[in-house]
């Protein structure tokens, strides 16, 4: 089974994630609400409930478990991605502005989780850096 999801799939999957919602092919107010496209969801729900991801009982959509688990794995993919490019950004900075780069030696091993930020406040700041590497 095809476990991909288009954008606005995961939209959904996001707002589900904080609170099920109201729901009915009749009424797109909760949908608007949340700033939903009605005919999209539409597509999204028939879509994500045939992949087991929602459930639309009673009046209401939730995630299923496998809904949460997508919905979670999306987006460690999204942030993930995001702080490669605080790393890339961080080289291009510390190239261009050499002087910058005790700093951005500091935000890249924040970024690829290998400081936690208080020691790389210290360090980029020069106080007590001997303990920083």
């Amino acid at each position: 089974m095809d476990l991909s999801l288009s954008a606005s799939e995961c939209r959904l999957l996001r707002h589900l994630a904080l609170a099920d919602m109201p729901y009915s092919d009749q009424d797109a107010t909760p949908v608007a609400v949340r700033g939903l496209d009605g005919e999209q969801m539409q597509d999204d729900v028939r879509s994500l409930a045939w992949k087991g991801m929602v459930a639309a009982e009673g009046g209401s959509l939730s995630l299923t478990p496998l809904g949460a688990a997508a919905h979670y794995a999306a987006e460690v993919e999204l942030l993930s991605a995001r702080l490669v490019d605080v790393s890339v950004l961080a080289d291009e900075l510390e190239r261009l502005t050499p002087s910058l780069a005790r700093e951005m030696h500091a935000v890249r091993q924040v970024a690829e989780g290998a400081w936690p930020l208080e020691q790389a406040m210290r360090y980029g700041s020069g106080k007590n850096a001997a303990d920083a590497d």
